[in-house]
Parts: C-alpha cells; structure tokens; sequence
C-alpha cells in the first residue's frame, strides 16, 4: 500500500510538473507575441476603430471608416489608424460580441494594438482554464502551443480564437455537463462570426435541446438586440464579404470556373451551389453523429472552408480544437499549410509578379491543398483494412 501511494504520488507530482512547463510556455509564446507589432495583416486597424466608434456612437455599424477621412477632432492616433484600414469603403463586418471587446479594449487601452492583444490574453487564458479538465494534456498542450494560434492571435491580432475556444467549450459541456451552459458558450460564438453556427445541428441532436436552447437564444440575441437598439446591426459589410471577396479558396474555385463554361460563374450562384453540396454532404454526418460517430464534426469543418471562397489562415482556428480531439490529420495538415496563403501579390510585389493584391499563385493552391487531400491515404487504407479485417472474422 505504501508503494502504490508513492507511486501515485509520483505521477500527480509528474503531472503537476507537465502542468506548469505547459502553461509556461503558453505564457511565454504569447508575451512574444503580444510585444510585436503586427506586419503581414492590418485587420487589427479595423478593430481599434469599430472599438473606438462603439465608445463613441454606440454602434460601429452603419457609416464606413471612408466617411471619417479628414474629420476632425479624433483623437491624435486616430487618423494612422484609419490610414491602415483596408477596404476602408466597406462598413465592419465583425459580430456584436466582438463589437463588445473592441470596445473594452478601446476604454482600456484607446488605440493601442498591443492593449487589444493584452484583452485577447484574458479571455482565451479563462477559457483555456475552462477546458482544460475536460481534454487530455496532449490534446491541451497541442492546443496552447500552437504556432497557429500563437501567430494569428498574438502577432497578427485576430480574436479568432476566442470564438474557437467558446464553440470547443460549448462542445465539451453539451457532452459532459450541462446543455445549458452549452447554449450560452455557443450564442456568444455565433455573435463573434457565422463559422460558429456550424455546430448548431450537432447540438440539437442531443438530448437537453430544450435546456440548450434556453442559454443559446438569449446569448444570441441580446448582443444582437443591443446594437439593434441603437439603431443598425450591420450586415452591409457582411453582404460586400461574401459577394465581392475572394481568396485562397479551392472547390469554390473550381466550380466558379466550371460554371463560367455556362455564364453562371456569378458570386451569388457559385456560393449557393457549393453551400448545397456542403448541405447535402453534411447531413450524412449529422446522421453518423446522431448514432455515435462524432468525427463527423471534424468532416463538417474541413467541408466548410473547402467550399468557402475565402479561406484566410485565422479561420482555421475555429475548426482546430476539434480537429485535435478527433485526430483529424486533413485538418491538421491544413493548419500546417495554410500559412502558405500569405506569399500573395501583396507579399510577393518586389518580385515582378503580375499578381493582384490579394491573389495567390496557383502553385502555392495546389502545394496547399495538396497536402490536405494526401491527408486521407491513411484514412482510406486503415477503413480498407478494418474491412478486410471483418471480412477474415465473418470467413472464420
């Protein structure tokens, strides 16, 4: 007996140790991060205004950055700002939970990137503490050492990753807890972006929809209904998004160019038929899921941003917890690749290319994606001899 208690003795301490080393250097990664100013991207402009213009107007939606060029008595780092803002024409497209902390961060922090950052730290660190009882430490300390998340959000200042956390946690707490809470976690997701909504049909598969549905549409709703109080929720900016933006997308492109053969190669027709067959191919998992199989979700993702026509690197982040928690190596392998996204026009200007902006080669598309697709050979041969393997028991 008194073995055995030095031996469990000694695995708690060892996981104590494994504990501290873990969210030590998550700490540190961060702090990195947080000290540098951000160089590939300039969406962290964007934020510090809609933070500033929710403090001041009540709203950030409704009158684009464009309409307060020359406008005085802004304060004195406000006009850099602007400067930085691309598409400076459109209004924001960003949800009213994310309106919210732009606009603490604003109060905290007035026009300061790295202030953001700091407010990025707090929530993602709190939610980060959230699951980390619920998942293994591999899967945890994947989770707060990756380079992608280390790098989008604390280099480049996207709050991607707190709308990831929430749907991870909103996930876990509708398997093990309480579809309740599962409901809030979730309603706050969808505030921050549409990728959250994904996961809606999977949580109504399961029992407690009643109670799920509680947390869910007040959690929804009131950000919402605050910003439509006060007069406008956006969804100009959306609408501009989705019909005139394209980047580093794969099937939305190839059925653009299969469709252009018939003249129906527009934004809106394109995007309808990649979202059906997205639909159509999503059920058969939803299904899978309802009878057991939860790596569904992990297909759901990928699907997604294959169809999508704009597939920035911070996207992923939304998908990335799950694709841990199921091994989902297509998805892995795209969070290693997608980074290759950033050698467009706009990165590649000093080298003669005749690329625009934010266009990307076709040899970095096919090296990316390339890789996804080589990610389900291992799939394949393992279902092939799961099969050969049931077929041997069934002869036996």
């Amino acid at each position: 007996m008194f073995a055995a208690s030095n031996g469990k003795k000694e695995i708690e301490d060892r996981r104590v140790v494994a504990d501290r080393i873990t969210w030590t250097f998550g700490f540190l990664f961060r702090g990195i991060g947080i000290l540098t100013f951000p160089v590939w991207e300039d969406d962290w402009a964007r934020f510090l205004w809609d933070g500033y213009m929710t403090l001041e107007t009540g709203s950030p939606y409704g009158k684009p950055p464009l309409f307060f060029f020359g406008e005085s008595g802004l304060p004195v780092w406000a006009p850099e700002i602007l400067s930085r803002i691309n598409h400076p024409d459109v209004p924001t497209i960003y949800g009213p939970v994310l309106e919210f902390l732009f606009g603490v961060s604003a109060f905290l922090f007035p026009g300061s990137v790295y202030g953001l950052k700091l407010s990025y730290l707090g929530i993602e660190l709190a939610a980060a503490k959230l699951i980390q009882k619920k998942i293994s430490a591999l899967e945890f300390r994947v989770l707060l050492w990756s380079p992608l998340v280390v790098i989008e959000t604390y280099y480049q200042a996207h709050p991607d990753c707190i709308g990831a956390m929430f749907v991870f946690a909103a996930y876990l707490f509708l398997k093990r807890e309480g579809s309740g809470i599962a409901g809030i976690l979730l309603g706050l997701a969808c505030g921050i972006k549409v990728f959250a909504w994904i996961l809606l049909p999977f949580c109504l598969k399961e029992k407690g929809r009643l109670r799920f549905l509680l947390g869910f549409l007040p959690a929804l709703s009131l950000p919402y209904g605050f910003f439509w109080f006060e007069g406008i929720a956006g969804g100009d900016g959306l609408r501009v998004f989705l019909i005139h933006w394209e980047f580093n997308s794969s099937v939305y492109a190839l059925v653009r160019v299969f469709l252009k053969t018939f003249g129906a190669d527009g934004a809106q027709t394109v995007g309808s038929v990649c979202f059906g067959m997205w639909a159509i191919v999503s059920c058969f998992f939803l299904r899978g899921y309802r009878r057991g199989d939860e790596s569904g979700i992990a297909h759901v993702w990928l699907g997604f941003f294959l169809i999508s026509p704009v597939v920035n690197p911070w996207y992923l982040l939304w998908a990335f917890p799950f694709w841990i928690r199921f091994r989902y190596l297509p998805g892995l392998i795209f969070v290693g690749t997608v980074s290759l996204s950033y050698l467009m026009g706009r990165t590649l200007g000093g080298t003669g290319t005749s690329l625009q902006l934010y266009e990307t080669p076709m040899w970095v598309r096919i090296i990316e994606y390339g890789f996804v697709l080589l990610g389900f050979i291992p799939n394949i041969f393992d279902r092939e001899s799961n099969i050969f393997c049931k077929n041997s028991n069934i002869s036996n």
